[in-house]
């Protein structure tokens, strides 16, 4: 090829615009190991069902705090060290701490005493009013039967209120005896303690017996009261009302001023009639309560 300036003039144009104009083409798609990195995201699921163990980005801080599992307190410190009583500043070095901080009094004579009620409540938990801690097998083993249905319904609801309390001091007492000779180890007692429990709730199964039967029986006198025009059960007994009217044919026999009329017979004289007071039913009914 000839030297520029010796070219022809169209000839040295054509060359320039091919030399300009004509580039060659290249292929504008990746290699074929990058093709993957340029597809469109799509969604997928995860192959296991397993829940993820990480924690749920949910931006609540308070998440996870619970008291029950110790847990939480997050971004929080909690600071326990003592103050300074001259300065009130809190003391962050040891030697400053040491000083302050209380000694435990490992002496017993140099304890100072505490002073306890003696009737405290909690001392019926331990046999002998707190003197003793446990009971013995043989003490637990004098123990009677329990009470019977019969001899409670005599029972007023006074005694029959404080007998059930008594039964459940008694099981409390048992039942505290038996944790103690569980965690001590190796101790008798626990099959007269069984026995004990046993004659208690008997005797409990009777209380509610008979406090069930009594129910029955007031909700049987109710409906009938309420079925009996004789009865005023709305009557206001400290205003005076009376609860009990009785009919026109029972009062004129003298009902209504509290005495009753028994008719002369034939031996009788003149055939008079003669009045006599009604009993005391109540002062009866206290006598024969046990």
């Amino acid at each position: 090829m000839p030297p520029p300036s010796t070219m022809h003039c169209a000839r040295r144009s054509s060359a320039l615009t091919q030399i300009f104009t004509s580039r060659p083409t290249t292929s504008t798609l990746p290699p074929p190991f990058l093709l993957p990195a340029f597809t469109t995201p799509t969604t997928t699921s995860s192959f296991s069902t397993t829940t993820p163990s990480h924690a749920r980005k949910d931006g609540n801080f308070a998440r996870g705090t619970s008291a029950l599992r110790r847990s939480g307190l997050k971004r929080q410190n909690l600071s326990v060290l003592p103050t300074d009583p001259a300065t009130g500043r809190k003391l962050k070095f040891r030697s400053d701490v040491l000083p302050i901080i209380p000694k435990p009094v490992l002496n017993p004579l140099d304890r100072s005493p505490v002073t306890t009620d003696p009737d405290h409540g909690l001392y019926e938990f331990f046999p002998q009013d707190g003197a003793k801690l446990l009971a013995t097998p043989d003490e637990l083993y004098q123990c009677g039967r329990g009470w019977t249905m019969q001899e409670l319904r005599n029972k007023d609801w006074d005694d029959l209120w404080k007998l059930w309390w008594v039964c459940i001091k008694e099981r409390n007492r048992c039942l505290t005896g038996d944790y103690e000779r569980e965690r001590c180890g190796n101790m008798y007692g626990l099959y007269e303690s069984q026995i004990r429990v046993k004659e208690v709730k008997k005797t409990m199964r009777a209380i509610r017996a008979v406090l069930i039967e009594r129910w029955y029986a007031w909700e049987n006198a109710r409906v009938e009261a309420m079925n009996d025009p004789e009865v005023n059960l709305a009557a206001d007994l400290e205003a005076g009302e009376a609860a009990y009217l009785p009919s026109s044919d029972f009062a004129e026999d003298g009902e209504a001023d509290g005495t009753t009329t028994i008719k002369a017979t034939d031996g009788a004289k003149g055939g008079k009639e003669q009045f006599t007071p009604l009993p005391d039913t109540k002062a009866s009914q206290q006598e024969t309560r046990v």
